[in-house]
């Protein structure tokens, strides 16, 4: 092969990968799923959009019935067809994206649901709040999600759209292709096209915007009491460097503040098993005394259970909000000094405060130009973030398998050795 083809078919790669490669990243962040449901007394609410992590349609703690549903998906490919349980006259039939599933005006209650998008490389996930019971479980595009011969309705819905697994492979496959070309080719031709092809990350390393200059990454783990008993050796082996466990938590109603029941035995044996560890605290303070009430609480704990020297990881404050809990309608400028108090507190124990939240809350909910200071962490189930900001640890889904544990538990990288 000649130079000058050599040079040819670098330089077409590199177009390839350069101009349509980032196209297509832009064009995944616009797929999303949007839906809007009809309450009892206050009728059709706004819509509710599945990138917005945490947001779902309805009401919780205010015995209000969803009565309808709309649901619309934006850049998925794929069929979307939906249906409802109503009270009475049980499953309705099946309607198409953008259309009303349910009743209007006769005060009857949906029970449950149905969703299936089909022939798409997407996959749907639901789940409902149900009187007395709850959110229930989240279930996959086909399954019912609520009850039904049990006169329980439905009052509130999250809807979250996931790219199948093998979409991700075929994507990565392309990827590989494009860049082992482009490698293979521009070793004969370095001198020529010196320094305009930077070879691609991985998924992770394009995500990692850390002021961390290693290149470094660290797998870990957030636990709380839902992962019940965990076997911290297996966990170890598994490949685990770090977990930041959950040491307790202020009731988003009543306003309590509770240890976690597992946190003791939790930080004791990741300790003992040779994982680093970090602690995190779920605030639903509403004025910066109750923050700081929290960070004292933690650091109370630390003491309590002579955990000082052992803690490498941050002290994290989770901070979110739901429609129905105790600090939903905080301002930012309040939500913004809560979360300044606490990091204070523990900044000046000699402890290393973090902010935890997700994409929509940090970019809409707090100001983060005040936080600047505090290191952030960042949960983003959508194999990318969106968040423009640095972060140093990035939640990337809530459905991990790890030795040890039963169940699910949260997947969290690390871009920086604490």
């Amino acid at each position: 092969m000649t130079q000058k083809r050599r040079v040819a078919i670098v330089i077409f790669f590199f177009i390839i990968f350069s101009i349509i490669f980032p196209i297509i990243k832009i064009n995944a962040n616009l797929v999303s799923v949007s839906y809007q449901v009809h309450l009892k007394e206050l009728g059709w609410k706004k819509s509710v959009y599945d990138e917005k992590i945490g947001e779902f349609g309805g009401t919780t703690g205010q015995s209000r019935r969803v009565e309808a549903i709309i649901i619309n998906l934006d850049g998925v490919d794929g069929e979307l067809t939906y249906k409802v349980h109503v009270e009475k006259y049980g499953w309705l039939k099946s309607v198409k994206e953008g259309e009303i599933a349910g009743t209007t005006g006769e005060s009857k209650r949906m029970e449950a649901i149905i969703i299936n998008l089909e022939n798409s490389s997407y996959n749907i996930k639901y789940r409902v709040h149900v009187k007395e019971l709850g959110w229930l479980d989240w279930v996959n595009s086909g399954e019912i999600a609520g009850t039904t011969g049990q006169c329980r309705r439905i009052e509130a819905i999250q809807i979250v759209l996931e790219k199948k697994a093998e979409e991700y492979e075929k994507e990565n496959k392309i990827e590989n292709i494009v860049n082992n070309e482009i490698g293979n080719n521009q070793e004969n031709s370095n001198d020529i096209i010196e320094n305009n092809q930077e070879s691609n990350n991985s998924e992770i390393g394009n995500n990692q915007q850390s002021t961390n200059n290693s290149n470094s990454i660290y797998l870990g783990i957030d636990v709380s009491k839902y992962q019940g008993d965990i076997d911290w050796n297996k966990v170890k082996k598994s490949g685990i460097n770090f977990a930041i466990i959950r040491c307790g938590y202020r009731g988003f109603s009543e306003g309590n503040i509770n240890e976690d029941p597992k946190f003791k035995d939790n930080i004791k044996n990741a300790i003992l098993s040779g994982v680093k560890v970090g602690i995190y605290f779920y605030s639903s303070a509403i004025n910066e005394l109750e923050s700081i009430e929290e960070a004292e609480y933690v650091l109370n704990l630390i003491d309590k259970y002579d955990l000082r020297r052992n803690i490498s990881y941050p002290i994290v404050i989770d901070i979110e909000d739901f429609e129905g809990t105790r600090n939903f309608n905080l301002s930012v400028n309040e939500r913004t000094n809560n979360v300044k108090a606490f990091c204070e507190v523990i900044k000046n124990s000699g402890l290393k405060p973090m902010v935890y939240s997700y994409t929509y809350f940090l970019e809409n909910k707090l100001d983060m130009d005040q936080l600047l200071d505090y290191d952030t962490w960042i949960a983003d189930y959508y194999g990318n973030t969106w968040y423009n900001r640095n972060y140093t640890i990035w939640q990337y889904t809530n459905e991990g398998h790890v030795e040890g544990i039963d169940g699910n538990v949260d997947m969290n990288y690390s871009y920086k050795d604490y």
